[in-house]
């Protein structure tokens, strides 16, 4: 069968990568596109550059290029579908969704995100499935339901085991270190203008505590070197890095659930409400803080060993009992087109 991917944002690769790597197995032809965005197409290359993937489209800013980079995108996706004989698209959100509604594709949106409601209604009126968490309190004749979150489609278990020597190569001890992922277009610089991520690191080094840093921002990276270690992007095996942490403190919403579902607690400084880390919330892994003061009270908390641990016993106990493994989740919608 031929099956459609196509990659809008960097954590696509990841939900959808044990799930093309598995029907190719099965024998299936997996067609993989992308549209050319920040650093996808280098996260692409690296990853899943076995599928020999096309980019198709560019990425536009405001909202009106947007809608029309998306219909053109779509324009082009209509001619690329036929042209490929394109039995099934599989997406996350509305990537291709109106071509494939006009090609008379069958298009499978996955997707978490109800807070975005215009990709997310675009994505439902178009798809033929639109398949979600069940945290997500939207049903319709289109929406299927899963228990879980998307990241556990790559950290799941039964996908990914912690290595050592990754942290190991880093000169990193587990449970001593802690880990910082700032994204550019968000800021730890919130309240108090004249604190910032440098004050954190301070705070932090200050205190004997081994920092480790993922910045897109290259401009402040000379400020903290002497402080903590930058890592080089891409970084190899991030995952097994945050996993060891102590604890970590994100804004970006994905890094910051990624955390948890691996047992690390994670202070998130995103500043969205988001009812897909509300259930984190509650179990007190995931802290959303909003100034810095309340980020130093939350660190001073999160010092403690034992906390960690428990937290991480907790996050276990849901995984095997409770939560799915989202690329089994993928899997079986896509065999019962497969089927048909």
């Amino acid at each position: 069968m031929n099956i459609l991917f196509d990659l809008n944002h960097p954590v696509d690769v990841n939900f959808f990568k044990n799930t093309m790597l598995k029907l190719k197995e099965q024998g299936h032809n997996i067609i993989l596109t992308y549209r050319p965005r920040g650093k996808l197409q280098k996260i692409v290359d690296y990853e899943v550059s076995e599928f020999n993937p096309i980019p198709i489209g560019k990425h536009y800013k405001t909202f009106f290029s947007k809608l029309f980079g998306q219909l053109y995108r779509d324009l082009l996706m209509f001619k690329f579908q036929r042209k490929h004989k394109i039995e099934l698209s599989v997406c996350f959100g509305p990537t291709n969704a109106i071509s494939s509604w006009f090609n008379r594709i069958p298009y499978l949106a996955f997707e978490d995100d109800l807070e975005y409601r215009i990709p997310f209604y675009h994505a439902n009126l178009f798809s033929t499935r639109h398949i979600m968490p069940d945290y997500i309190r939207f049903s319709n004749k289109k929406t299927w339901k899963y228990k879980g979150f998307k990241e556990l489609a790559y950290l799941h278990p039964k996908r990914f085991k912690a290595n050592l020597n990754s942290i190991k190569n880093l000169n990193l001890v587990k449970k001593r270190y802690v880990f910082i992922r700032e994204i550019s277009n968000v800021s730890l610089n919130y309240k108090e203008e004249n604190k910032s991520i440098v004050d954190i690191v301070s705070y932090l080094a200050n205190k004997g505590v081994q920092v480790v840093i993922s910045l897109e921002d290259d401009a402040i990276k000379d400020k903290l070197r002497e402080m903590c270690l930058v890592l080089k992007e891409p970084v190899e095996d991030l995952s097994s890095i945050l996993a060891y942490a102590q604890f970590a403190i994100s804004s970006g919403d994905t890094m910051a659930r990624e955390v948890c579902l691996l047992g690390t607690p994670c202070i998130y400084t995103g500043g969205r409400e988001m009812v897909m880390n509300n259930e984190l919330i509650e179990m007190g892994i995931m802290f959303k803080e909003d100034t810095v003061a309340s980020i130093f009270k939350r660190i001073d908390l999160l010092m403690d060993d034992e906390v960690s641990s428990k937290l991480s016993n907790e996050i276990s106990d849901k995984i095997n009992n409770e939560w799915a493994d989202t690329t089994e989740v993928i899997l079986e919608h896509i065999s019962e087109f497969i089927r048909k």
